[in-house]
């Protein structure tokens, strides 16, 4: 039997982490990290600022799955994201290229084009970049810093715009308006997408969106089909009736005057 995979996920106590750490273990040898001690030893606290200590968390391994960041997509200060989504971003690649780890997944997200959302507009990884926050911003950094180091270093790079997921939960659970019938990740076309970003031979770089197989998706996923694999399973349109009855209108940032466009 061929050895496992070894697999780091950063952040790995957040809502995504949590999911890839109990779904992949039985594929990967997984570590987690975490900024305080946890009763299980895959796990290893580790201090984000001390570049020192990520290189030596990431040394041995084939992949790091970086999820560790600010999560938060509408704050409005530059500090809250400037160490975790930006300095830390930096730390993560150099510490992969330093330790010699062979791939990187990064956690970007939906946010780096969400000003193409507003507009009513599709988007695929071809599309310009948008950011509708901060947060989008500091996603795009990431891509591009992703790029750099696959370019001039030959570290693969894969970059995931999450669409919306919770850990465990189905689109009525959100309870956050129709919007999540286009933007679902559920929890094993998750699993699958960055089983698939991990393994998926020949890639290089690439930026590929990750949602379930909406029916009212506007996230083009063909490039995450044909480069990586991935084939959501899961459709949001079966808790329609439920999602449709909770209320409230397809809005991103609290804008009203916008959610028709483009939708069918």
């Amino acid at each position: 039997m061929p050895e496992k995979l070894k697999v780091l996920v950063t952040g790995a106590t957040g809502r995504i982490g949590r999911a890839l750490m109990e779904e992949l273990d039985a594929e990967f040898a997984m570590t987690g990290t975490s900024r305080s001690p946890r009763d299980d030893p895959r796990f290893i606290q580790l201090d984000y600022t001390d570049a020192a200590a990520v290189r030596a968390a990431f040394a041995g391994q084939d992949a790091v799955v970086h999820m560790h960041a600010k999560a938060s997509h509408t704050g409005e200060s530059l500090d809250e994201y400037l160490q975790p989504n930006i300095v830390d971003v930096h730390t993560t690649y150099e510490a992969a290229r330093l330790a010699g780890v062979r791939r990187v997944v990064f956690a970007s997200s939906n946010h780096a084009t969400g000003w193409t959302e507003v507009a009513g507009e599709r988007a695929d990884a071809e599309t310009v970049v948008r950011p509708d926050g901060l947060y989008g911003t500091t996603k795009v950094w990431g891509e591009a810093l992703g790029s750099y180091y696959a370019d001039r270093y030959g570290l693969e790079v894969i970059c995931l715009r999450i669409g919306s997921y919770n850990y465990r939960h189905r689109p009525p659970d959100f309870n956050a308006g129709p919007r999540i019938l286009s933007t679902w990740l559920s929890d094993d076309d998750l699993v699958q997408l960055v089983q698939k970003a991990v393994t998926a031979p020949g890639v290089g770089y690439g930026i590929y969106y990750g949602i379930s197989n909406n029916s009212r998706g506007y996230w083009d996923l063909t490039n995450a089909a044909i480069e990586l694999g991935y084939r959501p399973r899961d459709n949001a349109e079966d808790y329609a009736e439920e999602v449709l009855a909770q209320g409230g209108v397809y809005r991103l940032w609290g804008d009203e005057t916008w959610h028709t466009a483009g939708k069918s």
